[in-house]
């Protein structure tokens, strides 16, 4: 009978520290699936609130309105979309401050934390790929760069 070792999962690591240039605090975070829902629940949530404010129904919509009735739906809309995207940032690096602190930290650009919430997602993704793990690792032996 053949035996079939698994040593390749021995390496598998799926807790990561966060670090963000720019700012001292450092969030250690576990990537398993309930990470990976989360993250895309709320990458989902804050893609549905972009794409409502980008739409070229919403322009329309803002056109006709008053210039005092615009300016109010674009600041609650705004606050929204900033509100989902700091709300996410804290759930996702669990620290209820960690979402205004990069807020402010990068300017005050929900864009920013929007990609950050993208990019967390997307390293979820590679940490749990264990797979694309050991390729990379097998590939690492020929690095002709060391």
């Amino acid at each position: 009978m053949s035996l079939i070792t698994l040593d390749d999962f021995s390496k598998f690591d799926n807790h990561k520290d966060i670090k963000i240039p720019g700012i001292e605090t450092t969030w250690s975070i576990v990537f398993n699936d309930a990470f990976r829902a989360k993250a895309s629940y709320i990458a989902s949530k804050v893609e549905k609130l972009y794409q409502k404010q980008t739409d070229d129904s919403y322009d329309q919509k803002l056109l006709a309105m008053s210039d005092s009735k615009r300016r109010e739906v674009i600041e609650k809309d705004l606050a929204e979309y900033r509100d989902a995207c700091v709300n996410g940032i804290n759930e996702l690096l669990n620290d209820g401050k960690a979402g205004n602190q990069i807020y402010d930290a990068f300017g005050q650009s929900t864009e920013v934390l929007a990609q950050i919430i993208g990019k967390l997602n997307d390293e979820c993704d590679k940490a749990l790929n264990v797979s694309e793990q050991q390729s990379q690792a097998r590939m690492a032996r020929y690095d002709t760069d060391r």
